[in-house]
C-alpha cells in the first residue's frame, strides 16, 4: 500500500499541488525525519516538541518559529536540515502546477486553479502507483470546499478526469481524505516541498543571495523528485 500526502501553495498567478508518496512500511521514517529536524531546530531556540513544519512560517518566523524571525540563515539551515533528511528516504515527490493568468486568458469559464492542480497531481500519483503495481490512499491538507473535492475526485472514477490524458484513477482508493497537517508528518513534508517549488518557480527574489539559497534547497530534494511540471494553458 502507498500513501500520498498532498498540500498546496500558490500566488495570484500560479497554483501548485505537491505530493509526497510513501510506502506503508516507511511512514515511520517520515515521522522520524521531522522529529530529528525538530531536535535540530532546538539549537535555534525552537523548543516546542510539536512544532509544525510549515515552510512559510519557518521562512517568515511566525508562530512557533518566531525565534528565527529576521534570521534568514537560521531559517534556511532548519529548512535544509529537514529536506536533507527527507531526501535520504525511499519516498517520491510529485508536484503539478498551473499558470492561472494563462488559464483565465484561454478559457472563458475555467475551472478553479485548485481543482485543476489537484486533478493533475492525482493523475501523476495514479500513474506512479500503476508503475509500481500498487494502490494508493490520498491524504490532503484541509482546505475550503473539501467536500466538493471529495465528490469531484470520486466522480473521476466513474467518468474520468477529462482532457487529452483522461484517467479514471483506478489505483487511488476513494474517497480521498482531508486532515489536519498537525497530525500528519506526510502533509508537512509535502508542504516543505511544494512551497519550495512555488518559491523557485513563481517568486522573483529581490536579492541574488536569496535566489541562490532557494536553488540550493531545491537541489537537496533531487533524489526524491519523480514528477514536477507546470501546465501553461
Amino acid at each position: 500500500m502507498l500513501y500520498a500526502f498532498l498540500d498546496e501553495s500558490y500566488t495570484a498567478d500560479r497554483y501548485y499541488v505537491g505530493a509526497i508518496v510513501v510506502r506503508t512500511e516507511n511512514l515511520s521514517d517520515v515521522s522520524g525525519a521531522l522529529k530529528a529536524s525538530r531536535e535540530y531546530a532546538r539549537g535555534f531556540g525552537i523548543d516546542s516538541p510539536s512544532v509544525e513544519f510549515h515552510a512559510h512560517e519557518i521562512m517568515s518566523g511566525v508562530g512557533c518559529w518566531a525565534p528565527v524571525r529576521g534570521k534568514t540563515r537560521a531559517a534556511l539551515a532548519i529548512y535544509g536540515d529537514a529536506l536533507d533528511r527527507l531526501a535520504e528516504l525511499p519516498i517520491k515527490m510529485i508536484i503539478r502546477g498551473v499558470d492561472v493568468t494563462r488559464l483565465n486568458a484561454r478559457y472563458r469559464y475555467p475551472y478553479a486553479p485548485h481543482r485543476i492542480a489537484l486533478q493533475h497531481a492525482l493523475e501523476a500519483v495514479n500513474e506512479y502507483a500503476a508503475s509500481v503495481g500498487d494502490v494508493v490512499t490520498v491524504i490532503a491538507d484541509e482546505v475550503q470546499g473539501q467536500a466538493m473535492h471529495i465528490l469531484q475526485t470520486a466522480q473521476y472514477q466513474v467518468s474520468g478526469t477529462g482532457g487529452y490524458r483522461s484517467s479514471k484513477l483506478v489505483q487511488i482508493e476513494m474517497p480521498i481524505v482531508f486532515g489536519k497537517s498537525s497530525e500528519s508528518p506526510g502533509v508537512q513534508s509535502a508542504d516543505l516541498a511544494v512551497y519550495l517549488y512555488r518559491r523557485l518557480d513563481a517568486h522573483v527574489e529581490k536579492h541574488e543571495r536569496t535566489r541562490r539559497a532557494v536553488e540550493r534547497l531545491w537541489e537537496k530534494v533531487q533524489p526524491i523528485r519523480h514528477h514536477v511540471w507546470r501546465w501553461d494553458p
